[in-house]
């Protein structure tokens, strides 16, 4: 509805788990870490817990996601409201295992074979259960059973229990106590804090393809995050919600007024429950006005010194400089400052680039320094993955070509005169989207795919998205060339993804 009056592609602020609007707060990729980590070495049983909205599918699909098929089998099982025996059958039809019986134990060889099989080559099989919290404790208990498939020196399969704070309360029970010892990684998902609140929403209106045409006002902002408390699903909610009413009075600012309609028509408040809100919302407009004067006070206080000493006063402590960055500035302030026409170019090309799919823009990057270096082309199936540097080197590796990470400028990796991939800066939303450069010139470079309808970039554009990290792509008989001394300015090689 919104969508074309705001300038948006899409709607920004969407309930469905998007994979292209993924935004990892810092708790966000701590989880993901205790969940990669328990994977890779193994424990047998992890738990992730977190409050309603907490964003834990986002980390369960971006982990699963994150899990290539060559080295990993996943299963995902959101319906845990099953028996025992219809639980073992979810879990066989996840991996693609037919069992006609309807025993539990006849399900269970089957499992333990697919394991057996599936550890032989070298694949690592992992179970994850959303919304852990609605199994039945007989269901718990045929749980741990699988994990006693084991091998004398591993575990056979990886179990994610995932549910709302419930799940700990209901593995704590007398009857569960085997399982719960058996938990050997656990990690409490927490909400987001104000400054990752306002992260979180410009990054979904700037995936939306945002252009301008609406912003947030800081004040808005912060009514945002003390309605909310930072919890992902109803910051989406309340700015779904905030973007309709501005709509509908063809405004496009959003300020902390229409933010306070939007939670009050959400909340369905009755007369008693809107004077309380209106009463909140007094508090914190209160609170924002105290805070911007505390620091204009010590600010005035800190000039007041210079024009009596002649001297600056003291540096302030790291307690006021935090306030002060977090003080609040005019209600005509918004979340993105005026956009300059370098930064204009630069949302512009992220668009651009996003737009296409990740698996087609790094194999158009394999296959355009294929055809440079005079090597085989590979053609991936539908479902395959294909992350940089790790695929990209292992199928390099099978030509007998070489790649290899440098880190330094764009001028400095393209002296080596050799094909290269370059590292985007808007990186976390599915992965890195790195882009082949096959020659460079004075101004621009031939890159692997076509944006704009054009393969060439200027090196401007160029740089506006790279991270400063690069990958050198060469054959095994070749060297990387040597840089004159006055060019040896950021020389920083290393091997990448070697898989040999």
């Amino acid at each position: 509805m919104y969508t074309k009056y705001f300038g948006f592609n899409e709607k920004p602020f969407t309930l469905t788990p998007n994979p292209r609007f993924i935004y990892l707060s810092k708790n966000h990729k701590e989880a993901f870490a205790h969940l990669l980590y328990g994977i890779n070495n193994h424990y047998g049983f992890i738990e992730l817990i977190g409050e309603v909205g907490t964003g834990k599918t986002t980390v369960l699909r971006t982990l699963l996601n994150q899990l290539q098929e060559d080295t990993y089998r996943t299963a995902l099982i959101v319906n845990p409201c099953l028996t025992g025996v219809e639980l073992l059958r979810s879990i066989c039809q996840e991996f693609g295992l037919t069992v006609q019986s309807e025993y539990a134990n006849d399900h269970l060889v089957e499992i333990n074979n697919f394991l057996l099989s599936e550890t032989s080559n070298g694949r690592t099989v992992v179970l994850v259960i959303d919304e852990s919290q609605n199994l039945d404790p007989v269901v718990l208990e045929q749980i741990r059973l699988i994990s006693n498939l084991e091998t004398e020196n591993d575990k056979l399969i990886q179990i994610v229990l995932a549910g709302q704070p419930e799940l700990g309360a209901l593995l704590e029970r007398p009857d569960l106590r085997q399982l719960n010892q058996r938990i050997a990684v656990r990690y409490r998902l927490k909400s987001m804090d104000m400054l990752e609140t306002r992260a979180y929403i410009r990054h979904r209106m700037e995936v939306a393809g945002e252009t301008g045409g609406v912003t947030f006002t800081l004040f808005a902002i912060r009514c945002i995050y003390y309605y909310t408390r930072g919890l992902p699903r109803m910051i989406n909610i309340l700015c779904d919600r905030s973007l309709l009413i501005a709509y509908g009075e063809e405004r496009r600012r959003i300020s902390a007024g229409i933010v306070f309609r939007a939670s009050r028509e959400l909340l369905h408040a009755t007369p008693g429950k809107r004077l309380s809100l209106v009463f909140a919302g007094l508090i914190i407009i209160l609170a924002i006005i105290c805070l911007a004067v505390t620091v204009d006070v010590r600010q005035f206080v800190s000039d007041t010194k210079i024009s009596q000493t002649g001297q600056p006063a003291a540096s302030p402590t790291p307690r006021i400089s935090q306030k002060t960055i977090l003080a609040p500035i005019p209600e005509t302030s918004v979340v993105s400052a005026p956009t300059p026409t370098a930064n204009k170019q630069f949302l512009r090309l992220k668009q651009e680039i996003v737009s296409h799919d990740q698996k087609s823009i790094h194999l158009q990057a394999f296959n355009a320094i294929a055809d440079k270096l005079s090597v085989r082309r590979i053609t991936l199936l539908s479902g395959d993955l294909f992350t940089v540097p790790r695929m990209f080197s292992r199928f390099a590796a099978k030509r007998n070509v070489r790649v290899t990470e440098f880190k330094g400028t764009l001028d400095d990796v393209i002296r080596f005169n050799i094909p290269f991939l370059v590292v985007t800066k808007f990186s976390d939303t599915v992965g890195p989207y790195c882009i082949a450069v096959t020659s460079a010139g004075k101004d621009s470079v031939t890159t692997s795919s076509s944006f704009f309808g054009n393969s060439t970039l200027s090196k401007n554009n160029l740089n506006s998205i790279a991270t400063g990290t690069f990958y050198l792509v060469r054959k095994e008989t070749e060297q990387i060339p040597d840089m004159t001394k006055s060019e040896q300015k950021t020389p920083s090689l290393s091997s990448a993804g070697s898989t040999k």
